[in-house]
């Protein structure tokens, strides 16, 4: 559950688990799911719908997209498929029971929406990415009545300047206004960054910490927002400095969605959970099947909170 953070100062770049959720990919701009990546993942791109089993409840879209980071499209969520993108486990748009991913939920309510659940989100997006696959998205046929964004992991330096925090809401305001004006009857709703440095630490075994600090994620050691030592520790400091540097990014996410109509943002929802080791996968950089299970439950209950689908 980590991203790569771009340090000043350092020659690494910093891998945070768990919150900065898009995990440590390699990076991809967006591009039409494959047909191959269709077929091997669920949710990747819809497909027609069949007739509806049931009467529709008023309030729920007929079709969806997510857009964002790698934590968006169940990579390495299965540990027999290490590094895998696996869709079907999105906690936006996934197919798997087990996750009750966002989809499914409306599915529940509205048949119309089957099939109809795209997934654009790639690894390592930045608002710069984010800004092409909401052109893309709104060329989707069906249209999608409902855009679930996850973005700002890439995006985060530390440590940020007001400049920073200023062009990564430009760039935001620039991308979502894409989807506003492309589908001006359809709702966006924005999450916040999943979790905090301490709670991370917390849910990482002692095992795990010396992964992280050993591995790719490049977390530990020292310097700016490097929350764990090499011998596994917390570093109190550095987790309190990139915890309100996190902060700071949500808060442009807030204000950049009050700027494009009908934009929603979850109000810190994703960001007051707290991490439990059975949500991270075991690279240590997404979610587990049981942490997009935990995400699309916050998701819904912050939807119907803000009014974007019926309480």
């Amino acid at each position: 559950m980590a991203r790569k953070l771009p340090i000043t100062g350092l020659a690494p770049a910093l891998c945070l688990v768990a919150l900065v959720l898009t995990g440590c990919g390699a990076h991809r701009a967006a591009s039409a799911p494959s047909e191959t990546t269709a077929a091997a993942a669920p949710g990747a791109a819809a497909t027609p719908a069949a007739a509806p089993l049931a009467a529709a409840t008023p309030g729920y879209p007929s079709s969806m997209a997510v857009l964002g980071h790698s934590n968006a499209t169940g990579e390495d969520s299965d540990p027999a498929q290490p590094h895998a993108v696996i869709r079907a486990n999105s906690w936006a748009t996934g197919t798997n029971p087990a996750v009750n991913s966002v989809y499914r939920r409306i599915l529940a309510k509205n048949p119309a929406i089957k099939g109809h659940n795209f997934n654009l989100a790639q690894p390592s997006a930045t608002v710069d990415d984010l800004l092409l696959q909401a052109r893309q998205a709104v060329t989707l046929t069906p249209k999608p009545g409902l855009f679930l964004v996850q973005i700002m992991d890439a995006d985060i330096v530390c440590p940020a300047t007001h400049g920073d925090y200023a062009t990564f809401r430009s760039k935001l305001i620039t991308a979502l206004g894409v989807l506003a004006r492309g589908a001006p009857r359809s709702r966006i709703f924005v999450v916040s960054q999943w979790g905090s440095p301490t709670t991370t630490w917390k849910a990482l075994r002692p095992a795990q910490r010396q992964q992280f600090v050993a591995g790719d994620q490049g977390g530990g050691g020292i310097g700016p927002c490097a929350f764990i030592d090499p011998r596994g520790r917390l570093v109190p400091k550095e987790a309190a400095r990139l915890d309100t540097i996190i902060h700071g990014y949500e808060a442009q996410l807030a204000a950049g969605c009050k700027h494009v109509p009908r934009c929603t943002y979850d109000r810190g929802a994703f960001g007051r959970q707290v991490d439990k080791n059975e949500y991270i996968s075991e690279d240590l950089n997404h979610f587990s099947v049981n942490g997009a299970a935990a995400a699309a439950a916050v998701a819904w209950a912050a939807m119907k909170q803000r009014g974007v689908i019926p309480r």
